[in-house]
């Protein structure tokens, strides 16, 4: 049976929720890691849920790079998943619409289902019309491109005391 965007966005719902328990992390506050300690985390945690339907750094059409290919995060049957995070202290930029557009790309030119996922470990999560600026997709360049929808799961605190997670999925359809 095929995957689906909705277990893949419950599948990080798990462990975004747990990166929040304290029986769970213990004295490691992964709460705090930004993406790329947290990437062989996610790795390890994906390949434990999905087995060997999990492909870490998938190769990709990326329009613009010098090259026009790039590597999509993980790659779970036919989604595409791309992965950023925002540390507590970093800027609101960091999972911005803009600061991630070359993610955005590779997800419009996956032929298949794909979704953004972003964690937001911050005190100061985004409003939904904030998230809505991922409907502004960036420009492919030159050239007839063939857009696919993609999907953007965006996982914040709506309280900190007690932590109790939020997510706002949207889906952006391009044409």
């Amino acid at each position: 049976m095929a995957i689906t965007v909705k277990e893949v966005i419950e599948a990080f719902d798990l462990l975004f929720s747990s990166l929040h328990r304290r029986n769970f992390t213990k004295t490691l506050c992964l709460n705090e890691w930004g993406e790329r300690e947290l990437l062989p985390l996610v790795r390890t945690f994906l390949l434990g849920y999905y087995g060997e339907s999990l492909v870490p750094e998938a190769k990709s059409k990326l329009p613009g790079s010098l090259s026009g290919e790039g590597y999509i995060d993980f790659l779970i049957e036919n989604v595409a998943v791309e992965f950023a995070v925002r540390k507590p202290t970093a800027s609101r930029s960091n999972v911005s619409a803009t600061v991630n557009s070359t993610e955005i790309k590779k997800l419009m030119k996956h032929d298949g289902l794909a979704v953004l996922i972003l964690f937001d470990f911050s005190s100061t999560p985004y409003t939904e019309d904030q998230i809505n600026n991922f409907r502004d997709w960036p420009s492919l360049g030159k050239g007839n491109h063939k857009k696919s929808a993609f999907n953007v799961a965006y996982f914040y605190l709506e309280k900190q005391r007690p932590k109790t997670p939020g997510l706002v999925v949207k889906n952006i359809r391009v044409g």
